[in-house]
């Protein structure tokens, strides 16, 4: 990873290890970017939007909660300690939903701690879109 470029990806919400196309142990292109901070950190959603899923899955994600723009994107959230929503439920840009974690196959990179979020977010049509923006801008 670039030094500058992580300097000013210093974020609210913590320290991003992986940057959205780089690369971690399973994946050769990381289509997500991973942020780390202690367990338990509050994750805010980054846009306004509709809880679409809640629960844990079976393939390396962990306890996730997925997010529908409205306009056809999806946004996921993994690797958490746990969240405080329901699929129905309606998120406001920076209202707190889920706690970071380390469920699934989460690890660290530096052999620490290995608390993080990892944040897709889709467009309509599927394709991975970055979210180091709306990560940057939140408050």
């Amino acid at each position: 990873m670039n030094p500058k470029k992580l300097n000013i990806l210093k974020t609210r919400l913590g320290r991003i290890t992986t940057e959205y196309g780089g690369s971690t142990r399973n994946e050769p292109r990381h289509m997500a970017v991973d942020v780390a901070n202690a367990p338990g950190t509050p994750i805010p959603a980054l846009t306004d939007g509709v809880v679409t899923a809640v629960g844990k899955t079976n393939n390396g994600f962990g306890k996730v909660v997925q997010i529908s723009d409205g306009k056809g994107g999806i946004q996921q959230y993994a690797h958490l300690m746990d969240s405080m929503v329901k699929p129905g439920m309606r998120l406001k840009r920076g209202q707190r939903f889920a706690r970071m974690g380390d469920s699934g196959n989460a690890y660290s990179p530096s052999g620490g701690n290995a608390s993080h979020v990892d944040v897709r977010f889709k467009d309509a049509n599927g394709r991975p879109q970055d979210p180091t923006p709306y990560i940057r801008n939140i408050a």
